[in-house]
């Protein structure tokens, strides 16, 4: 039993050494093609070791030759010298995968049991046996390619004719730009001419309304004062009279009225009563007292027949029955003695008297009295206000002044229209629009799409945002094109809740309409849009794609060879 288990183990070591020298000798053959897994990018790069036995690693790190390139070593830290095997860690295979699309994987995964190249070229130790699955899934892809081409040369026209529109759009608001300065030139100057003569209108009215605002102050003092002044004198003029017809009258007689307390009444009145005793005048006073006794005047009546001259001269005593009996005989009586007593200098009027139209021309007709001096002085203060008024007309002709100021309203406003349409047309052809133009029509149109409960709008050369309902919340305000005119970003949206400030960027791919598509936010607060326009179908892609199915279809006879 124990030299069995003896020759067991001696058997079990043979067998490994047997199993290590197969391996190795695999592993150290040679591939049938040495440039397997090299993409055509870099065949000139392996083609050097036509000319010289040495070439250097990509990263110009070490020099390998011929016999080191894909025998499993890896001999480049960039693993340029095993473009076919697994030995490099940083390594690439290259599926060239025949009728379909090519196809770039990392080298750990070459010979690790899975088919991950649809020729199964990644897989040629042999472990592993792949099928070719490439014409299935090459068939599916071509179909896509030539959809996609049919796109971009329907694109390419669309994009032709997008560009001439706007060359076309361009020139005439740039002759239309041209114009307006041209007009703002000429404008400009006459609305200031128009400004300058329009404060000097304001400015001259201005200084006659204060002026005439200071003259009507002026005389409102006057009057004021006129009042205060004729009021005084009249007072003291009543006065006057008072005294002097005391002094040099003969007092009539007096009834049982007279005898009242005089200091009672104020100097006004009082000069009224003395006054109506010689004018004729009854005083109120007095017909109170006369209509409160009319027993007395008919007990009377005798007495005052004998004693005529007597009444005459004191007619004011006699009750309103008596006055009006002596009316016809005693007129030009009364008549004589209002003109004896008219000229007497100390005649005056109270100003409580109303002076009717025959009043005032008898008053005026009285030369020397105060009355005469008041309405002289009253009439010189309105002549003198009068002839201010025409001293002192507004130099600027009202229809010129209302005439400048329509011409400076109506240019004025044409001149803001003007500036404003400059601006707005200077700031769009200042906008990078694309290389030809193409994206001219993009300027002033906004592009929305809606994905579940928000709306997302897109406008160009001005701001991204989201809506949903009646909230609206900013994503971007445009920033540039990026990524050779395939990007558009929008940046500095508003604040994220404890986060950066939101952004967007739009991805264009060619399209027969613009259409906004795909929103999505792949990380936080920063979002990503694709936008279908034929700006972007352009005739380098174009040819791109032509001459990648015209390389599918030529290794189609290849293909079916090794099927």
């Amino acid at each position: 039993m124990k030299f069995f288990g003896l020759l067991d183990l001696l058997l079990f070591g043979c067998f490994i050494l047997l199993i290590h020298g197969i391996t190795e000798s695999a592993a150290s053959s040679p591939l049938k093609d040495p440039l397997l897994g090299v993409s055509p990018e870099d065949e000139n790069y392996f083609k050097g070791f036509s000319t010289s036995s040495m070439i250097k690693c990509k990263d110009g790190s070490k020099k390998f030759n011929k016999s080191q390139l894909n025998d499993d070593f890896c001999d480049c830290s960039d693993g340029s010298d095993e473009p076919g095997t697994s030995a490099c860690p940083n390594g690439k295979f290259y599926c060239k995968n025949a009728g379909h699309s090519p196809l770039i994987l990392y080298s750990s995964r070459v010979n690790d049991g899975i088919c991950d190249c649809c020729d199964g070229s990644d897989e040629y130790d042999g472990k592993t046996k792949c099928l070719n699955t490439c014409w299935e899934a090459g068939k599916t892809a071509r179909d896509k390619l030539k959809k996609k081409i049919a796109t971009y040369v329907e694109g390419v026209t669309l994009r032709r004719q997008e560009i001439e529109k706007a060359k076309l759009a361009i020139a005439k608001e740039e002759g239309e730009l041209s114009k307006l300065k041209d007009e703002e030139k000429i404008l400009k100057p006459l609305v200031e001419k128009l400004k300058e003569r329009k404060e000097q209108i304001e400015k001259v009215e201005e200084e006659e309304r204060l002026r005439i605002e200071k003259e009507e102050n002026k005389k409102k003092e006057a009057e004021e004062a006129e009042k205060k002044e004729t009021k005084a004198e009249d007072i003291e003029h009543a006065h006057d009279d008072i005294q002097d017809n005391i002094g040099t009258v003969d007092q009539p007689p007096q009834d049982e009225n007279i005898g009242e307390d005089t200091e009672s009444l104020s100097r006004e009145e009082l000069g009224r009563r003395i006054a109506s005793r010689w004018t004729g005048e009854k005083t109120d006073q007095h017909e109170e007292v006369d209509a409160s006794s009319p027993d007395k005047d008919h007990q009377n009546t005798d007495e005052l027949s004998n004693e005529t001259n007597y009444d005459e001269e004191d007619n004011a005593y006699t009750s309103e029955e008596d006055e009006h009996k002596f009316d016809d005989d005693d007129d030009d009586d009364s008549k004589d003695q209002v003109d004896d007593f008219g000229t007497d200098d100390h005649y005056n009027p109270t100003p409580s008297q109303k002076l009717d139209s025959d009043d005032e021309s008898d008053f005026s007709d009285i030369s020397g009295t105060s009355g005469s001096s008041w309405l002289e002085k009253i009439q010189k203060t309105v002549k003198t206000m009068l002839d201010a008024v025409k001293l002192f007309q507004t130099p600027v002709n009202i229809s010129d002044a209302a005439h400048v100021r329509k011409e400076y309203d109506e240019s004025s406003a044409k001149l803001s229209k003007i500036q404003s349409r400059i601006s707005s047309l200077t700031k769009k052809l200042n906008q990078d629009l694309g290389p030809e133009k193409e994206f001219y029509s993009f300027y002033g149109q906004c592009f929305e799409t809606k994905q579940n409960k928000y709306v997302y709008k897109v406008c160009p050369f001005k701001q991204a945002t989201q809506v949903e309902g009646y909230s609206t919340t900013r994503l971007g305000s445009w920033e540039k094109f990026e990524d050779s005119y395939r990007v558009m970003q929008f940046l500095n949206g508003d604040k994220c809740w404890n986060g950066p400030d939101r952004s967007m960027k739009v991805k264009l791919r060619c399209g027969l309409k613009n259409e906004l598509t795909d929103v999505d936010e792949p990380s936080r607060c920063e979002y990503m849009a694709l936008l279908a326009t034929p700006a972007l179908c352009v005739d380098s892609r174009l040819k791109e794609l032509q001459d990648k199915l015209d390389s599918l279809n030529k290794q189609l006879p290849q293909l079916h060879d090794e099927l």
